[in-house]
């Protein structure tokens, strides 16, 4: 049975790829912290996980450091990397944001490339805000696709540095995370090779272990904040896609496993997002409840998701509406919300 690691898989996304590989017959190997996480992230899984020596850790205390990759990605046959900082509590963009998705980056590609001799491919976690260069048109006329890059984002970094907004840092810091990848595979001919999935904002039902609204992973605190009326006011500005985290795991699953995906890059998206649209579908779906208040002006450009489903095979994405109730149903479940 074939052998996979998967790097941050006590986190939202890196739980359902998991999940997703033991669903289908693959052996997991998951990068944690902290040996405290070895349990909690088994107990998450085991709903998925048939077979209890299918489920193994190598603990990674810091993705930062060097060689922090370099016995865990020994005797594995494949690579999802999906550790990469996202939160609001940042105090330096480069320490905080730019520096992890970078370096840790960068530092699993050089472990694979000097350990991981049975590694064949390596599929990395991206964002489609490495893609959308606002604000920039979009190179194709009818919206965002791969061939876009979000050189915006880094500029601004690189002039502002440490004043640089935190959600143009987080966006700088997959841009060059994403583009360093890149870089190294050019670098030289690997024995192993490369595909990458650039999600939109991520929902859909927490399995990750969490015991609290602020244990969860940003993208589904937000949802929980409007529910819960912790956030009051929405942004008008933010104007994104949306795409629910199984869709997001399945898409990694199909770059790794469909030969066409190697060397190329995949934007998944299901439907435009707003905070004014989460909350007037809060409304209708769960009324009596006080929610945010404020109108949203920013329009969400097109995303062009062909390529996923010519090339992976995606089908169908979740809804916009699927994705917010599984979302809220999955915090009721662990009594995180009521």
């Amino acid at each position: 049975m074939q052998k996979v690691l998967v790097s941050g898989v006590s986190g939202y996304l890196g739980c359902h790829v998991a999940r997703e590989l033991l669903e289908n017959g693959f052996c997991v190997v998951g990068t944690v912290r902290s040996e405290e996480k070895v349990k909690q992230v088994r107990e998450s899984l085991a709903a998925y996980c048939r077979d209890p020596a299918c489920l193994n850790f190598a603990v990674v205390p810091d993705i930062r450091a060097e060689h922090a990759f370099d016995d865990a990605v020994k005797d594995v046959d494949f690579v999802m990397h999906t550790a990469s900082p996202f939160h609001f509590d940042v105090s330096d963009p480069k320490t905080d944001l730019i520096d992890p998705a970078v370096n840790g980056t960068l530092g699993m590609l050089i472990s694979v490339d000097k350990y991981g001799s049975k590694v064949q491919r390596v599929v990395i976690t991206s964002s489609a805000g490495a893609v959308q260069n606002y604000p920039e048109p979009s190179i194709l006329p009818d919206g965002l696709s791969e061939l876009d890059w979000n050189t915006g984002a880094v500029a601004m970094f690189q002039a502002l540095k440490e004043k640089t907004p935190t959600m143009m840092a987080y966006r700088a810091s997959k841009t060059l995370a994403e583009q360093s990848a890149w870089a190294f595979m050019k670098e030289s001919k690997r024995r192993f090779d490369l595909a990458v999935i650039n999600p939109s904002f991520i929902m859909g039902p927490v399995i990750q272990p969490c015991t609290s609204i602020a244990s969860l992973a940003t993208s589904a605190k937000i949802v929980a904040d409007f529910y819960t009326f912790a956030t009051k006011t929405v942004d008008p500005m933010v104007a994104i896609g949306c795409v629910d985290v199984r869709d997001v795991a399945r898409a990694h699953f199909l770059a790794m496993t469909v030969p066409g995906a190697s060397g190329q890059r995949f934007l998944v998206s299901s439907a435009p997002f707003t905070h004014q649209k989460l909350v007037s579908f809060l409304c209708k779906q769960y009324p009596g409840r006080q929610y945010a208040s404020g109108n949203s002006v920013g329009v969400p450009l097109n995303t062009i998701t062909a390529k996923s489903k010519e090339v992976l095979g995606m089908g169908e994405y979740i809804s916009f509406e699927q994705m917010v109730v599984d979302t809220v149903e999955s915090l009721k479940e662990r009594s995180l919300v009521q």
